[in-house]
């Protein structure tokens, strides 16, 4: 850990150095630390939301979350869709320019979408398949109509992480340069990739958006809650992200000049219980899981009191809120476990079912998510009183992702999900066959549903089908529901910023103060 912060203190300080000394405090590089690395600056191949946060402030999109979690024109001023509910037509800004100078224009936006649909390319993004994408039209350079094979009433929304390419640079320039030199109409340009290392933004002075407050901003990576919360409190660093509240706590206690800014987030914490491994192909073995947990435990022990226990995977305001929670119960766990032929036969406190012990492991990433290792042991602790015997495998993050593109994860492996604060896109994250859906889960009711859904426009009819589904994914327990995550950030004297509920960072909305 101390290698760690004294090399932090060392490259802010050779960073400040080439911005020289001496000028005001505002004038110097806003300095944020994160949890993880980014992967690729190409924003067709982006899958974490770390890597979103980078992307939205060198790329724009047609269409824009706006930091209340509203849409928004983005590079498209206004939009309209036909009455076939099929052909939408995007009217774009004039006079915005990429920041090697091409013009942003239709013919930009048509390459873009053509680019995600190269199969040479097998790019990651889900947007074309999302959205159903027939073709993009050109109406004229300032006008595109984007076709679609059905209704899709969700278009706008997932059109946000569409960010839009130069078609020349990413036409000459190669897939692994462009990884690393990416080309947007955003807020800011990337100046420099240390990987590992750093990340160095710079406003970019012809932003469309006009004129940010923060001139200059260096990212790094650092995995340690306490190695971020160190560096914030030597002045090394300006915003530390993913900290605890026990940790946060303890950050302003000492230091008058740090803050401790919350929000509740839109991340959803749960287990994903994979039905490939055979206990849990039986609903009440699924079930006996959630109500074997003790989240109040988790909440007053772990958490500091914040957080509160999930009960649908749907955010507010498009819940369903007659779903309750699991309740505690670990008799109704153990119950529900011996209707489906588990039982104690060796008297050693761990349950069997055709001469097997129900013995799994919990995959959970070490770094990235708040206090998941913890968590985890917590709840594998409540497992074992049940009689089921869980092991908690920590992974790097790296590693973790890796398994995750693999589906090789083991029978409960922890993970989240930030909200889209829609309720259609959330549900979607336990759709059939969707490469997210590692549980493998399938219900040929709520894929009726979702069907269904993405095709209604009334807003009445869309939130009756909304709640149903909600209804199936509570009952039918493909995961074990965690919690409702609340976001914690440690901040420097002179930052002026509210966070986000989706955890991105949006650098035009900081603001730096000058020392008095």
């Amino acid at each position: 850990m101390l290698k760690r912060f004294w090399g932090g203190i060392f490259i802010t300080f050779f960073l400040l150095s080439l911005q020289g000394c001496g000028g005001d405090d505002a004038d110097r590089p806003l300095t944020i630390l994160v949890s993880v690395e980014a992967r690729s600056f190409d924003p067709q191949f982006a899958s974490s939301t770390v890597e979103w946060s980078f992307l939205m402030n060198i790329f724009d999109g047609l269409v824009v979350r706006k930091d209340n979690m509203t849409l928004g024109p983005g590079l498209a001023e206004k939009w309209e869709i036909d009455d076939t509910k099929k052909i939408w037509t995007f009217h774009l800004r004039k006079g915005v320019e990429f920041t090697n100078g091409e013009p942003f224009n239709a013919q930009a936006v048509k390459f873009t979408f053509e680019r995600m649909l190269d199969k040479k390319l097998k790019a990651r993004t889900t947007v074309p398949r999302r959205i159903a994408l027939d073709h993009v039209e050109i109406v004229d350079d300032h006008t595109v109509r984007i076709h679609t094979k059905r209704p899709v009433a969700t278009l706008p929304i997932w059109l946000v992480n569409a960010h839009m390419l130069a078609p020349k640079h990413y036409t000459e320039t190669s897939a692994k340069e462009v990884s690393r030199k990416p080309i947007g109409t955003g807020a800011y340009k990337l100046v420099k990739w240390a990987k590992d290392d750093f990340i160095r933004m710079e406003a970019n002075e012809d932003w469309w958006g006009g004129k940010v407050k923060v001139k200059t901003v260096i990212w790094r990576p650092v995995p340690e809650a306490s190695s971020r919360i160190a560096e914030l409190e030597s002045g090394a660093a300006d915003i530390i992200a993913n900290i605890s509240p026990d940790q946060g706590a303890m950050l302003v206690s000492g230091d008058k000049g740090k803050r401790l800014q919350g929000i509740q987030g839109g991340r959803r914490i749960y287990l994903g219980i994979r039905q490939n491994f055979g206990p849990f192909k039986d609903i009440r073995v699924r079930q006996a899981l959630n109500h074997a947990v003790n989240f109040k435990l988790v909440t007053d022990k772990i958490l500091n009191k914040h957080g509160s226990r999930m009960a649908s995977i749907v955010n507010s305001p498009n819940v369903d809120a007659s779903i309750k929670p699991y309740s505690y119960d670990p008799q109704k766990a153990k119950a529900l476990l011996a209707e489906a032929g588990f039982k104690d036969s060796n008297g050693d406190g761990i349950l069997e079912r055709d001469g097997k012990p129900f013995e799994i492991k919990i995959d959970v990433p070490a770094s990235r998510y708040l206090k998941g290792k913890e968590i985890c042991e917590s709840v594998a602790a409540n497992l074992r009183a049940v009689g089921i015997k869980a092991e908690v495998n920590p992974l790097e993050w790296s590693v973790f992702l890796s398994r995750r593109r693999k589906k090789k994860f083991s029978p409960l492996y922890y993970h989240g999900f930030s909200s889209a604060f829609n309720a259609e896109l959330d549900l979607g994250v336990l759709r059939q066959n969707l490469y997210a859906n590692l549980t493998d889960w399938k219900n040929s009711e709520f894929m009726d549903n979702y069907k269904r859904l993405g095709q209604v426009f009334n807003q009445a009819e869309r939130k009756k089908i909304s709640y149903r589904m909600q209804r199936i994914v509570s009952d039918d327990a493909p995961w074990v529901f965690l919690w409702n995550q609340y976001d914690f950030y440690g901040l420097s004297s002179r930052v002026k910023w509210m966070p986000r509920p989706d955890e991105r960072i949006y650098l035009p909305s900081i603001t730096l103060e000058e020392k008095k």
